[in-house]
């Protein structure tokens, strides 16, 4: 009897695993706040998952002057950093701040998890952090990536980003 009743935990364990991996995706949408930013596209296509959309956001790209950690630690290749956004006039939200430990947000920021590499600057252009998110790629419908390249010189996006960090693409706006 002992040995049907480890089976059956065994089993269980299994399928609440792989509801909490379920979950975790959607209650982004359930507890994750929206935030719009703006996005220049480029439309690639992967043989095995079909057309998608590359992605890269005016927030990929700041100033060093945004770093808010000590300087040596900019200089690491692949940093785990925390980018907090706050809304502007226009409705779009920028970075006001990198850092490399999580800081406390007021009620109109927001915080997204990201890699940083440190990007020098060239023929007098002041170096600058280069932000990868984890969302720049976004898969459309076969045959459509071509069509949302066109209209999409001047995209907006909708993310949705849990309290916990999770964030992920919830809409296109061309």
């Amino acid at each position: 009897m002992s040995k049907k009743r480890g089976w059956m935990i065994a089993a269980a364990l299994q399928v609440l695993f792989l509801l909490f991996i379920a979950g975790s995706y959607y209650s982004i949408d359930y507890f994750g706040k929206e935030i719009k930013i703006k996005t220049e596209p480029v439309d690639p296509t992967d043989i095995l998952y079909g057309d998608y959309v590359t992605l890269h956001f005016n927030i990929s790209t700041v100033p060093l002057s945004k770093w808010k950690g000590e300087e040596e630690l900019s200089n690491r290749g692949q940093s785990r950093v925390y980018v907090l956004l706050e809304k502007n006039k226009d409705g779009y939200y920028g970075v006001s701040g990198v850092y490399p430990e999580k800081p406390a947000l007021s009620r109109n920021q927001v915080l997204l998890n990201a890699r940083a590499d440190r990007v020098w600057g060239g023929n007098g252009s002041a170096d600058q952090l280069q932000l990868t998110y984890g969302f720049e790629r976004y898969y459309v419908q076969e045959n459509t990536g071509k069509k949302l390249e066109e209209k999409a010189r001047d995209m907006d996006v909708i993310i949705s980003i849990a309290p916990w960090g999770a964030s992920k693409i919830v809409a296109l706006q061309p």
